[in-house]
């Protein structure tokens, strides 16, 4: 049990690395778009292609692969124990917890990119260096409190939207709990429970690329919000809503087949092996 155990959060781990590194970098260029809409670039960094894809490299090998990799790893095995018990509405709160130690590992990557795309440093070198010299290596870490705030309650929603979406069309084709989802149905769960997650979790998003770009005076949440509401309105808390919607509604399209098709490729005789299935129910 164990080994199939382990074997599951290995495979469903590179599943996650692979998918999170392909949909980043696809994305990547508008992604930093929506960064630049939520707060002032530096001026005379121009307004070209070029700086949208400024760290892409970086981001996309110390960010998406070990985060989707860290929570994959730790979110398979608690997924597949719950989906054969009866505690499988506690799945939000299981990819709620797994979120945790997944957004600190991304934290720092993502603070070097903003900073990056924004103009505020040319190159991931200087940028380290910067925020190091001014901040300390706690620098690296800077709104990682909003980062949390944010991710926790976003993977419980994608994560258990997406599960409840997977679990209604298993069931509108007919299909068993152990049947496997065809690509297409996991690109259209994904695409609905992203652009659900990109709207509900826009204003933290825009917070916290005002605390990681300096633009902000504080690193209060609440103080950084009311200070954009007084200064731009309660409409900038949704600025580039509609770049995020799409980054995080068509990135799940793309992130889901890949992350499913890989871990079942890994692993080809997981889902097909009733012992399995009866080990973990008595598990």
């Amino acid at each position: 049990k164990m080994y199939w155990m382990l074997q599951t959060a290995l495979a469903e781990a590179a599943g996650g690395a692979a998918a999170g590194a392909v949909a980043d970098t696809v994305l990547y260029a508008i992604d930093s778009a929506k960064v630049r809409a939520q707060s002032e670039p530096v001026k005379g960094t121009g307004n070209g292609l070029r700086i949208l894809f400024r760290g892409i490299v970086p981001t996309v090998a110390l960010g998406s692969v070990p985060v989707f990799g860290t929570f994959f790893f730790i979110y398979a095995p608690i997924r597949e124990f719950l989906h054969h018990s009866e505690y499988q509405p506690f799945l939000p709160v299981a990819s709620a917890v797994c979120a945790i130690p997944a957004t600190m590992v991304g934290i720092p990557s993502d603070v070097i990119k903003k900073r990056l795309v924004l103009g505020i440093d040319p190159s991931v070198a200087v940028a380290i260096r910067h925020v190091t010299s001014e901040q300390g290596w706690k620098g690296l870490f800077a709104g990682y409190h909003v980062n949390l705030i944010r991710d926790i309650p976003f993977a419980a929603v994608k994560v258990g939207l997406y599960e409840i979406f997977v679990s209604y069309y298993k069931l509108w084709y007919g299909l068993s709990k152990k049947d496997k989802i065809p690509p297409q149905g996991a690109a259209i769960c994904g695409v609905t429970s992203g652009i659900a997650c990109a709207i509900l979790t826009c204003p933290l998003d825009c917070i916290n690329t005002a605390i990681k770009s300096g633009e902000a005076t504080s690193r209060s949440i609440l103080k950084v919000g009311k200070q954009i509401i007084m200064s731009k309105g309660v409409t900038a808390l949704f600025r580039g809503v509609a770049l995020r919607s799409f980054v995080l509604g068509i990135g799940s399209s793309i992130f889901w087949p890949i992350q499913r098709s890989t871990a079942h490729w890994l692993q080809p005789d997981y889902e097909d092996d009733p012992e399995f299935h009866d080990r973990l129910e008595e598990f």
